[in-house]
């Protein structure tokens, strides 16, 4: 899949979390979706179930590639972070659970994040959207409204 650049803004935000551990399918209401996210955003991705598929293939990928596998590996619990990024992915997607994380600039402050190390997370997560039968246009959506993300992420 061709990265777009709006693509290579993104995704690290929630793929980078070194965040405290809470249960992956946390809270009963439900959440407003992100602006410009369509109602269907879930439903597309195949539910709660089709996003947690979807991270643990993520991860997958992040610990396939030598450009940021250490940093996962030393910097958290990736089961923990397979279950943050969970909750944070229905959250945005517009899913009935509440984000227990730390913020992203809190989650990446100390990591040193570069902009190839980002991409390489937002690659990952292309792939893992065509490994799961996700439309480019649906991974698009998340990808996107991750982006802002990048600059509290991206640290030199």
């Amino acid at each position: 899949m061709k990265l777009s650049k709006i693509g290579l803004s993104l995704f690290t935000g929630a793929a980078l979390l070194a965040a405290s551990a809470q249960p992956a399918f946390a809270g009963e209401q439900k959440t407003k979706p992100i602006l410009g996210i369509p109602k269907s955003a879930l439903d597309d991705f195949g539910g709660a179930a089709g996003v947690h598929a979807w991270v643990e293939s993520l991860f997958y990928y992040i610990m396939l590639d030598n450009r940021i596998s250490h940093i996962f590996r030393e910097f958290g619990n990736v089961e923990r972070q397979i279950a943050l990024n969970t909750q944070l992915e229905q959250m945005v997607l517009g899913g009935a659970v509440e984000y227990q994380g730390a913020s992203m600039s809190a989650a990446h402050a100390d990591l040193g994040i570069t902009m190839t190390q980002f991409n390489a997370v937002v690659e990952a997560a292309y792939n893992a959207c065509e490994r799961n039968n996700v439309p480019y246009k649906t991974c698009n959506h998340l990808i996107a409204a991750l982006a802002p993300f990048t600059r509290v992420i991206v640290t030199r």
